[in-house]
């Protein structure tokens, strides 16, 4: 078997390559024979944060290293370390930080560019930056910084653009079910977020997602983070960041769906089980983390409680619902949770779900999502009956049989704010 570059190995070694090379495309993208300016040595800021971008960054350093390469330096720019958990006692800094030391290149940390300069360079004959290159960094490279770099920006994207264009393209690539994805090498533009020159791309109709109904953020993330990394690569060794630019979407036919990828927000996560259906909704248990709505307890009917739903949450199964009290649940109405336990157990001890019916389909696709465990304010994690037992949630139960069933007083809610939480 043919040995894999020193890009794919690098990124291999530190857990980000997965998948053999058979997920790039061998043909050429470019004819490069017309490419005669070999360019100066490169000095690139290199801006990320997450696990995406350091695949990117693993894949630079190790070309960066090689006998063809004419890259000089290196110097890494993310985002400040940030306090989370409870009592914001942890810190937490990004993704891309402790790889950045452990190649012992240059880390400036910021979370604005107000005030900060790329750093200059005495000796090797190119004393400023002359490439920036961002991937999933998350803030606009201002147009003093790509004016000032003699070849302007480079942005690695895991979508096909302009379908998903911002900020989370593999969170709404889930959310939107997709059954194909991609890596984009785009031009950065000085003033907008994913409207630079597409220079590379990965050939459509795309990569097929494994496992489209179940992957995570995670598990996408470890298929695309290898191809950008190749992608990027090969556009320096390409020569593409020089002047002038060609499109590989020039003669393309424009994609059939396009949808935006915008930031996401507290609100996003806020479920609607009279807006999303099931699959809706479980989606975005893949794409976005933690969901969770607002409920009511009947002692205390004007107050509200946040209940997270755990990263568990899942489509029903058959055990889920006994037959005997399918009759029963069909007309609970949606979003207000329910459980089904035995009539001999105590309901704030059992260890069986919740369940709430979302937003029905022509289809007639089962409408239930199971909630094995949930985290209620102020509440430990725990099972989902006895976790909304212990905060007060139920009404009395209706005995069916050698069952009890368990509802709450009201359906879920969302906090009310302006913008369609659907986005």
């Amino acid at each position: 078997m043919r040995s894999l570059p020193a890009w794919a190995s690098a990124c291999t070694r530190a857990g980000q390559y997965r998948g053999p090379a058979r997920a790039y495309s061998s043909q050429p993208r470019h004819d490069f024979s017309a490419k005669k300016d070999p360019g100066d040595p490169l000095r690139i800021l290199f801006c990320g944060s997450d696990a995406f971008s350091t695949a990117s960054l693993r894949a630079l350093h190790a070309y960066s290293q090689s006998s063809e390469s004419n890259i000089l330096s290196i110097d890494v720019v993310t985002k400040t370390d940030k306090r989370t958990g409870r009592g914001l006692k942890i810190v937490k800094p990004p993704a891309i930080k402790p790889v950045a030391l452990d190649l012992a290149l240059p880390l400036h940390q910021i979370d604005t560019f107000t005030g900060w300069n790329p750093p200059k360079y005495l000796t090797g004959g190119v004393p400023s930056i002359n490439l920036v290159i961002a991937v999933s960094f998350g803030l606009l490279i201002p147009p003093r910084i790509l004016n000032n770099a003699k070849y302007s920006g480079l942005n690695v994207h895991p979508s096909m653009l302009p379908d998903l264009r911002g900020a989370a393209p593999i969170q709404w690539t889930i959310v939107h079910g997709r059954r194909t994805t991609g890596v984009s090498l785009q031009t950065l533009h000085p003033r907008k977020f994913d409207e630079g020159v597409v220079l590379d791309q990965t050939p459509s109709p795309g990569l097929s997602i494994p496992n489209p109904d179940t992957i995570n953020v995670t598990e996408l993330t470890h298929l695309l983070a290898p191809v950008g990394a190749k992608m990027l690569v090969e556009a320096l060794r390409n020569r593409l960041y020089i002047p002038p630019y060609t499109s590989v979407q020039a003669h393309s036919e424009p994609p059939m769906h396009v949808s935006y990828a915008p930031k996401i927000t507290p609100h996003m996560c806020a479920i609607d089980f009279n807006a999303l259906t099931a699959t809706e909704i479980l989606r975005r248990g893949r794409a976005f983390k933690p969901l969770y709505a607002l409920a009511k307890r009947p002692s205390e009917p004007g107050r509200l409680s946040r209940i997270k739903f755990g990263p568990d949450m899942r489509a029903s199964r058959v055990e889920d619902i006994p037959e005997v009290m399918k009759a029963e649940i069909e007309s609970i109405p949606n979003g207000l949770p329910y459980a089904i336990i035995d009539i001999h157990e105590t309901v704030d001890q059992s260890s069986r779900p919740l369940v709430v019916n979302a937003l029905s389909t022509e289809k007639k696709l089962d409408r239930r999502v199971v909630l094995p465990t949930i985290t209620v304010s102020s509440m430990k994690t725990g099972y989902g009956a006895a976790a909304a037992a212990r905060a007060g949630f139920f009404t009395e139960p209706v005995t069916v049989e050698r069952y009890k069933l368990y509802r709450f007083s009201e359906p879920l809610s969302i906090p009310t704010v302006s913008g369609d939480h659907k986005a």
